[in-house]
């Protein structure tokens, strides 16, 4: 985890603690360490022991209505989860919990508020983000307009009615 995650991560954790009387869940609230470099004799030595490669970095184990527990993957800025990491998430979901990958601290706040209160389904969810990040087009791709006569009109000289936006 980078550093300014690390930072995220912490005031995550400082609002939990403040927070506990109003959510006593959140004395459950704890980070996975799963990070980190490690040698190869270390490394074989954790997967024996169940380290397993893509946990999330924060959990709530504790189930509300409709989910048996909340896994939080924190990223900040343009970070993206790995696929291990999104392998896990796909899995919790499958599985009866609730994962998804966060962006910063005060939307995983939000996050971990909204699981308690069995209100996380009313978020605006994209596809297990949040919040749900813009698309960029890529330079020099530009829509197309096609005509009933099949071709892109941006190109083309004929004057169709009918016309259709491609993305």
């Amino acid at each position: 985890m980078a550093s300014h995650e690390s930072y995220e991560q912490e005031r995550i954790f400082a609002w939990a603690r403040h927070q506990v009387s109003k959510y006593p869940q959140l004395k459950l609230l704890h980070h996975i360490t799963n990070e980190g470099k490690r040698s190869v004799v270390g490394g074989a030595s954790l997967k024996k022991q169940g380290l397993l490669s893509g946990v999330s970095d924060i959990c709530l184990p504790v189930a509300n209505d409709k989910y048996n527990v909340l896994y939080i993957e924190l990223k900040v800025g343009s970070n993206k989860a790995t696929k291990a990491q999104l392998e896990f998430i796909s899995l919790v979901n499958k599985f009866g919990g609730k994962a998804l990958v966060v962006y910063g601290a005060d939307a995983a706040k939000e996050v971990i508020k909204n699981y308690i209160n069995n209100t996380i389904d009313d978020m605006n969810i994209a596809d297990d983000i949040y919040p749900p990040r813009k698309s960029k087009k890529k330079r020099g791709v530009k829509d197309k307009i096609i005509g009933s006569c099949g071709k892109n009109c941006l190109t083309c000289a004929n004057m169709c009615i009918e016309k259709e936006l491609i993305k």
